[in-house]
């Protein structure tokens, strides 16, 4: 079983320090939602944790006990896969073209495809929900559709670990619901999902583990109840938030400023 860990983590870019000591280990079978005001480096936390942004100390975040910065790229892209929130999609390729590029990190840009990659590609489609879009420009879909393609992309990879910068932002309800059902069901397979968002009904629905980041800092982590306190809330959020139960028993939080 492979383990994904930030020990004590910094990052900084220019003279700024934006993480500070971040401890955290992802292990699969996880759905693990990053929360936390904007700024507070959940991003950061991320983009350290997936090899794309250098920490101090430099082997402060290990794969599998070896310090990511010590691990050829390739085998990190092919492990880590890691979707941004600001991902776009510029050209007119077709779905299928896109969820094709995954397999890059597995037989490099020019080489032949191969069975393998077909099926995987095939796998990662069916498994996003977008067989009906496969032969779309992919520069015409909705957000939705888009931010599902994303994710089809990095499923091709056939990844251990899945970081999601901000899936759902700019998505409407329907959208909303449909990834963070795909980002449980990849939890439920055995992928550990990391996401990384400010939709707080949406972490006490599906999530796990709840890491809460504030000013650089993780300053909690557990399970639901225990970080999303009515105490911690109003800390970090500067909210007061009423716990309301839904029709299906989890709670739906309601905010009220101070």
């Amino acid at each position: 079983m492979s383990i994904l860990e930030a020990r004590e983590a910094s990052v900084s870019r220019g003279q700024r320090l934006i993480l500070k000591r971040a401890s955290l280990s992802l292990t699969h079978g996880e759905l693990v939602a990053l929360v936390g005001p904007n700024g507070s480096g959940k991003s950061t936390l991320l983009r350290a944790l997936a090899g794309l942004w250098s920490t101090t100390p430099r082997e402060a975040v290990m794969l599998d006990g070896r310090p990511i910065a010590d691990i050829d790229r390739r085998e990190i892209a092919r492990r880590i896969a890691f979707v941004s929130q600001d991902a776009t999609i510029h050209f007119a390729f077709t779905v299928e073209e896109i969820v094709r590029m995954g397999r890059y990190p597995h037989r490099g840009r020019f080489a032949r495809e191969g069975g393998a990659d077909r099926e995987a590609v095939r796998l990662a489609i069916a498994r996003c929900d977008i067989e009906h879009l496969a032969s779309r420009a992919a520069n015409t879909l909705s957000g939705g559709e888009r931010q599902r393609v994303l994710i089809a992309r990095s499923l091709a990879v056939e990844p251990e670990f899945v970081l999601l910068d901000e899936p759902t932002a700019s998505l409407d309800v329907e959208h909303s619901l449909e990834v963070l059902d795909l980002c449980r069901s990849l939890a439920a397979s055995g992928h550990v999902v990391v996401l990384a968002t400010h939709d707080l009904n949406a972490v006490a629905r599906y999530a796990s583990k709840v890491v809460l980041i504030h000013q650089g800092e993780i300053v909690a982590t557990g399970s639901r109840d225990e970080v999303l306190s009515q105490q911690s809330l109003e800390q970090v959020f500067r909210v007061r938030a009423d716990a309301v139960a839904g029709g299906d028993g989890q709670p739906v939080y309601v905010f009220h400023r101070l």
